[in-house]
């Protein structure tokens, strides 16, 4: 008998366990463990995505916008400055003097006396009577405002601009050159008088039309930026599945050897007579384990797509003696007091041995463990024919036509003939090209087919 001396306290005078339950209580609570916090960073990252998506798009589009509305702005002042300077400078071209005084007859005669942007004609210096103005005028400006920029104009000897309102606070714009007599002296001023609101509803449309359109396009930025956040996060997503299959995969496969192979080494502890007899047996189930793990990461490399199938010529009927043979034994295993028949014919196909070997022991070991009554030796019938056509049938349960549809899924068991690892069989069958189909055997239980391509 092997006794454990008691822990000795530590130095904060709490036991062992307690401090043990304290961390083990931080990792259980710790943010983000496990797949599932990965799996809430992943969705935190891709909303974090799309939002950057989104403000970047959006940005872009409001500075587009704005610049948009500025050079709308900037060419319809333009427009006007232009067209008001063209309006006086061809008002001056047309009024002349003589020594009866001012002639206005070619300016009366001229598209410049109507229409807008109106022409006012001021005399004197300053200037103080009016004896020209275009007909139709829309603005009203008060002669102290048309005097004071005339009178500008005659100072600075040439054209000057100013902004204002008229009689009724409406905005305008108010452009004038000066008139000179025959001896070069100033004599007066044109004045144009423009509209800088002519253009405002076009104006507005044209904002109208860009806040629908920056407000359609974010939208489609976020809904894009959202799927392609996902689409690039998409590997990332497919390695943690299969991380998470790879896991749940390891645990089912390993579960019964590990058991196993402890019940074998505390039976050697507890009867070292037997030792010679179950050693044997627990190097067997070693290596039998080690086989699982290698055919573990097989399929999670082949999964990532890092490795390729490798198929070559095999008898597929020693193959799965070799697999009942060892399943069957009597001595332990999971045929422990089962009666496992084996009929062939000999069959030769390409495949790859070891995914072949985990399928079929999968079969093997799901009608061995789950293809009986309780209290009833299981009765298992394993055939191979060719071309590469495997029948494991048992006298169980049963399957339920209910969930025969779902009898592949990964894990699943009902009780009846069903196991858990007949989705790495269907796994392995799809890579080979080949299928996986189940049935109910007449007089009770069920018969799984694999079939290998030759």
């Amino acid at each position: 008998m092997v006794t454990t001396p008691p822990l000795a306290p530590n130095a904060a005078g709490k036991s062992p366990g307690r401090r043990s339950g304290r961390l083990r209580k931080r990792k259980l609570t710790g943010k983000g463990t496990g797949t599932v916090g990965v799996r809430r960073s992943l969705r935190l990252l891709r909303w974090r995505l799309t939002v950057l998506y989104t403000v970047v798009a959006g940005c872009g589009l409001i500075a587009l916008a704005t610049l948009a509305v500025n050079t709308d702005n900037h060419l319809r002042e333009t427009r006007l400055d232009n067209s008001m300077e063209t309006r006086a400078r061809t008002a001056v071209a047309l009024v002349y003097f003589t020594d009866s005084g001012i002639q206005l007859q070619d300016i009366r005669q001229d598209e410049v006396a109507t229409g807008s942007p109106q022409l006012v004609v001021l005399l004197g210096y300053p200037p103080q009577r009016s004896v020209f103005a275009s007909s139709d005028p829309a603005l009203t400006v008060t002669a102290s405002h048309l005097n004071g920029v005339a009178a500008q104009a005659i100072d600075l000897g040439g054209i000057v601009r100013t902004d204002g309102e008229d009689d009724r606070g409406h905005p305008t714009r108010l452009l004038a050159a000066p008139l000179y007599d025959n001896e070069g002296t100033a004599a007066g001023a044109v004045v144009v008088i423009g509209d800088p609101t002519d253009g405002d509803e076009e104006h507005e449309k044209l904002v109208a039309a860009l806040i629908l359109g920056c407000v359609t396009l974010v939208t489609l930025a976020a809904l894009a930026g959202h799927a392609l956040s996902g689409r690039s996060m998409r590997p990332a997503v497919d390695a943690l599945e299969r991380q998470e299959a790879f896991l749940a995969d390891a645990a089912h496969d390993l579960r019964t050897p590990v058991a196993t192979l402890r019940t074998l080494a505390e039976a050697a502890l507890a009867d070292p007579a037997q030792r010679s007899d179950l050693l044997p047996r627990a190097v067997a189930l070693s290596a039998r384990m080690g086989d699982i793990i290698d055919d573990l990461l097989t399929r999670a490399r082949l999964n990532a797509g890092v490795q390729h199938l490798n198929k070559e010529l095999l008898r597929l009927d020693l193959l799965v003696e070799s697999i009942v043979d060892q399943l069957a034994d009597p001595v332990g295993g999971p045929g422990a007091r089962a009666q496992v028949t084996f009929h062939s014919e000999e069959c030769t196909v390409r495949a790859d041995a070891h995914l072949v070997t985990r399928a079929v022991a999968n079969l093997v070991e799901n009608a061995l463990k789950h293809g009986h009554h309780p209290g009833v030796a299981p009765e298992v019938d394993v055939v191979v024919l060719r071309p590469g056509r495997i029948t494991v049938s048992d006298r169980g349960p049963g399957i339920d036509p209910n969930v025969a549809s779902a009898l592949f899924g990964r894990f699943r068991s009902d009780g009846g003939s069903i196991g858990l690892g007949l989705s790495i069989t269907l796994w392995a069958a799809d890579l080979h090209g080949g299928k996986l189909t189940t049935a109910a055997r007449p007089g009770g239980g069920a018969v799984f087919e694999l079939v290998i391509p030759a």
